[in-house]
């Protein structure tokens, strides 16, 4: 995240990272079995990891739970990223607490001018690549 600073430590308990043997993506844990996440993200098969702070080290508060369906947007094109959204179902529930939680979703959409919250593991640096260890606000 291009301008962020380090989040608290678990202050964004919906925050998931997809792995493949390595992250390569992030989330957001809707309800203790499904997952939002964008479509360019998609692999059919994908572990999510729950609790993540410094995905390099594991720090106990961690859930690792893998995907039993990944549905990307029956209209998700990939030349222009229409429709960029796609919905992973756990395996197994996941168990909220602490370190864990769903994302409050909104009733209605934020009015223009809002301050929003953006977190994830994704490139600092706008020229070169710097991606942390750490989950990024």
């Amino acid at each position: 995240i291009v301008g962020g600073y380090e989040c608290t430590k678990n202050g964004v308990p919906y925050q998931v990272s997809l792995n493949s043997g390595y992250h390569f993506c992030g989330g957001s844990l809707i309800s203790n079995l499904w997952v939002v996440s964008a479509a360019h993200c998609y692999k059919s098969r994908v572990q999510v990891r729950l609790g993540e702070h410094n995905i390099d080290v594991t720090e106990g508060t961690e859930q690792f739970i893998d995907s039993s369906k990944v549905i990307r947007h029956p209209s998700y094109n990939s030349y222009t990223l229409d429709n960029d959204v796609m919905l992973i179902k756990l395996s197994s529930a996941a168990s909220l607490n602490g370190y864990v939680q769903t994302v409050a979703l909104p009733s209605s959409c934020a009015s223009a001018g809002t301050s929003c919250l953006i977190s994830g593991w994704g490139n600092m640096s706008a020229s070169g690549s710097n991606y942390p260890s750490r989950l990024m606000c």
